[in-house]
């Protein structure tokens, strides 16, 4: 608990996203480095909710954490990812983690013109029971693996080339700023109401086709943004 407190409060974001900053932590990531559940203002208005960023020497690496069962399908050029339980019985849609982190790092590049120009790594990383069966992505700096796998990505990002800071301090203050927006109670209501506007925050069911009738799966809240 003293450790989690030394970043986040223990009763904020999600749980997968605390032990993943216990895990970060205790491998040696300095605490003034992980950023947790941040409000990014937008260009066009509103926000963008970052589950976590941490800052290293390479540039910002934007984390997208997901809590999910079942197998695992999609590709980065695709909208929607695919989430199969039950054995194949139950079929759901969800938004492109991948896309949606993208999302959040053009909010990030917006804050400044060294944001535009840092390198910020896209990484989605999930937590649960589940199986990434089929899961395709190539562009650089991409990363979709297990929650467990975060100090392989981080110390694979450590082999790159050093970022060009101009400000050091900005970033930190950006950062910083980010993370107390999400201490507003306003600013998330209002993100929470966007969010819910675009009907983006719920899985869609796949219809499946049975002799004489379509069977539509119920609905069920999965994704967080």
């Amino acid at each position: 608990m003293k450790l989690l407190c030394s970043v986040s409060s223990p009763t904020r974001g999600t749980k997968a996203e605390r032990k993943l900053i216990i895990k970060m932590l205790k491998k040696g990531v300095h605490p003034k480095a992980i950023f947790h559940d941040l409000y990014v203002k937008k260009k066009s208005g509103g926000y963008s909710q970052i589950d976590l960023v941490v800052a290293t020497p390479q540039g910002l690496v934007a984390i997208e954490v997901k809590d999910y069962s079942g197998w695992l399908f999609g590709s980065e050029r695709q909208r929607y990812w695919t989430q199969i339980l039950n054995y194949g019985k139950e079929k759901y849609r969800f938004y492109n983690p991948i896309m949606q982190n993208a999302g959040h790092i053009k909010a990030l590049k917006e804050q400044s013109p060294q944001f535009a120009q840092l390198p910020i790594y896209n990484i989605v990383l999930f937590d649960g029971d589940c199986a990434l069966k089929d899961v395709s992505y190539s562009q650089f700096g991409t990363f979709v693996g297990y929650a467990n796998n975060i100090m392989r990505v981080l110390k694979t990002i450590k082999g790159f080339g050093e970022a060009e800071y101009t400000d050091k301090k900005e970033v930190a203050r950006v950062l910083r700023e980010a993370v107390r927006n999400g201490e507003n109670p306003a600013i998330v209501a209002s993100h929470v109401a966007d969010v819910q506007s675009r009907n983006w925050d719920c899985p869609r069911p796949v219809i499946s086709w049975f002799p004489r009738f379509f069977r539509i799966f119920r609905w069920r809240r999965w994704i967080r943004f």
